[in-house]
Parts: structure tokens; sequence; C-alpha cells
């Protein structure tokens, strides 16, 4: 059953939403009912006026990954925003490695939110991603002690990478592999 919002903010029942929409897949529904189907074509439209490279951000399922690619991107961000959108999104690095098998490295990937050490580093690239994202721990260091603190804060999680790829046996990135997780 659907149901929405009535007067007065109660809940009231609407038929059933097989009977009244025959399609394969609830998902499927939403996505042909929603604004956001209409967002592909944009993207391919913005990519038609530009070389620029097009990163698009936000992207959780395969699906999405490969609607990217068929749109033209040249990157794409696996982000759950934060989950400050919607808080029950699931987390970056469990999206990962499924977009990674889909994407089969024709465009890199780079994982956003949860890059707090160099071992959340060595996870990503060993589950698929090429590079990753950090943004609350450069923010809090910026907030405390300026560019000075960005400086510190980015040469710790280098540091922390190296030493994680060296307790792994790992001498260069394209070496990190998904047996370094345990």
């Amino acid at each position: 059953m659907l149901i929405r919002p009535g007067r007065g903010g109660e809940l009231r029942r609407r038929g059933s939403l097989h009977r009244r929409y025959p399609c394969r897949s609830l998902p499927r529904f939403l996505r042909l009912q929603s604004p956001l189907f209409r967002i592909w074509a944009d993207i391919a439209w913005l990519r038609s006026l530009t070389t620029l490279p097009l990163i698009l951000k936000g992207i959780l399922d395969p699906d999405d990954a490969e609607q990217a690619i068929g749109t033209g991107a040249d990157a794409i961000v696996v982000s759950n925003h934060g989950s400050r959108n919607l808080d029950t999104l699931p987390a970056t690095i469990d999206a990962l490695p499924a977009i990674a098998e889909r994407v089969a490295g024709r465009i890199p990937i780079i994982l956003d939110g949860g890059v707090r050490r160099g071992t959340d580093v060595l996870k990503a690239i060993s589950l698929g991603a090429s590079a990753v994202m950090i943004g609350r721990p450069y923010v809090y260091a910026l907030a405390t002690a300026g560019a000075e603190g960005v400086a510190h804060c980015v040469s710790l999680l280098h540091r922390d990478f190296a030493a994680a790829m060296a307790l792994t046996g790992r001498a260069r990135i394209g070496e990190i592999d998904r047996s370094v997780i345990w």
C-alpha cells in the first residue's frame, strides 16, 4: 500500500502501488517518477558543453556508477555526503567494492567519507578506490591551527599510510590489493 500524508499530517491509505503503477520494482518506479531521473540527461548536457574533467559525487550504487560512465564522467566520488541528507545511507567503504567491480578500472573512483587514519586509506585502495578525500580531519585541523594545522594533518595521514603500507609489506601503491584486509 502506498501511504501519503493527508490533511493535518495524518496518514491515509491509497490503493495498491502495483495495481496503480505496474512496474518491475519500486526503486525503478521511484526513479522514473522522480525529478532525479532527469539529472542524467542534465549531466550528459553538461558534458557536451565542456572538455574540463567531469567528476560526479554522491555515487553509492553500481548502477549509478555505470550511468555516470555512460554520461561521460571522468571520475566518480563514492560519497554519502557525510550522511547529512539521509542518515540511513550505507557507509561509503561498504558501497565501494560493488562499485569498483562494476567500474572495472574504466574511470578513477574517489572515496569520500570516514577517512581518519592511514589504514583507512589502505583499505579504500584495497577495495578499489583510486584516491580518497578527507573532509572533517582537515576542517578540524584548519579550525584548530590554520594552514599549519592542515599541513600537519596531511603529514600525519601520509605517515600513517606509509606505515600501514610497510606493515602490510607493500612498497608501492600498485601493490595494494584485497589481501591487506584483515
